[in-house]
């Protein structure tokens, strides 16, 4: 596969429509079938939680992907709305998809509810701008069941390009970080871990008192993602996780920082600052 160039399987779940009434019912009547398998056990061992604020966008592409997971363990699929304004409860209601609404504004109570609401053993975090192989967490899961003193298992990503952004220069991007970000070690390996791609134990999330909601992320470069890593790696280490396909998101947070240039510097100014929540960065 090249790496200037988004794969096949990924390409099959993007999903483009002007408005939210050019989806054809077809596809949410595919999409409900296919994600039905996601209620069907009353004791998940593992629950996917995804936030979700305006996402009518992209959440089809994110459900889609979903729908051709592959676990081999009793899984379930939460989303969390968090006082969408769009269509977006609309289409996990279409979907057939697990709902629950947080009207506390910001992600990390949007995922703190969806650690709440949970069922399972294990968190599967994910966000719902993202595209995810079918294998996706099998190996998350399977590295928590057979190493008690792992409490984080964080894995690879790469950028899907917007208009105007191209795969070469986010894919030099993914290399510069993941051959020079990846030194650190302990808990400040923390700084690696995404929202949209790790997971965790829920009994030993909520030991810690769950996720952070005073983190300013504009001003600090703290986020709830890395944070709870962070923590957690008091209880266990943090770990890589490499699987055959990586998961494929967004390049909007890129973006937000004006240009690939400013984001890579953004993240230099966070590493270089220490990886600690003291210091101003973990995410």
């Amino acid at each position: 596969m090249s790496i200037f160039r988004v794969p096949q399987w990924v390409t099959q779940h993007l999903h483009e429509f002007p408005t939210y009434n050019a989806i054809p019912d077809s596809l949410f009547q595919q999409l409900h079938k296919d994600l039905a398998r996601y209620q069907a056990s009353e004791t998940p061992l593992v629950s996917i939680v995804i936030p979700a604020y305006n996402e009518e966008k992209d959440m089809l592409k994110t459900l889609s992907s979903l729908a051709h997971n592959k676990s081999l363990y009793p899984t379930e699929l939460i989303v969390v709305n968090n006082n969408s304004k769009d269509h977006t409860q609309e289409i996990l209601d279409r979907c057939g998809v697990c709902s629950v609404l947080e009207t506390k504004q910001g992600i990390s109570y949007a995922r703190q509810a969806g650690l709440e609401a949970a069922r399972g053993k294990y968190i599967l975090s994910a966000d719902s701008d993202s595209i995810y192989p079918p294998e996706w967490g099998i190996a998350y899961i399977q590295t928590l069941e057979q190493n008690p003193d792992v409490a984080v298992v964080y894995g690879q990503y790469s950028f899907i390009p917007s208009e105007g952004a191209t795969r070469l220069g986010l894919q030099l991007h993914e290399l510069v970080a993941e051959n020079f970000f990846r030194t650190r070690t302990g808990k400040l390996e923390a700084v690696n871990v995404m929202g949209f791609n790790f997971a965790y134990r829920r009994e030993q999330a909520l030991q810690i008192g769950g996720f952070k909601h005073d983190l300013d992320r504009a001003k600090t470069g703290r986020a709830e993602d890395g944070w709870m890593a962070y923590e957690l790696a008091d209880l266990g280490r943090i770990q890589l996780v490499k699987m055959s396909n990586r998961v494929w998101t967004s390049d909007r947070r890129l973006m937000e920082a004006g240009s690939l240039i400013k984001a890579f510097m953004l993240r230099v100014k966070k590493y270089v600052a220490g990886g600690t929540p003291h210091q101003g960065v973990v995410s």
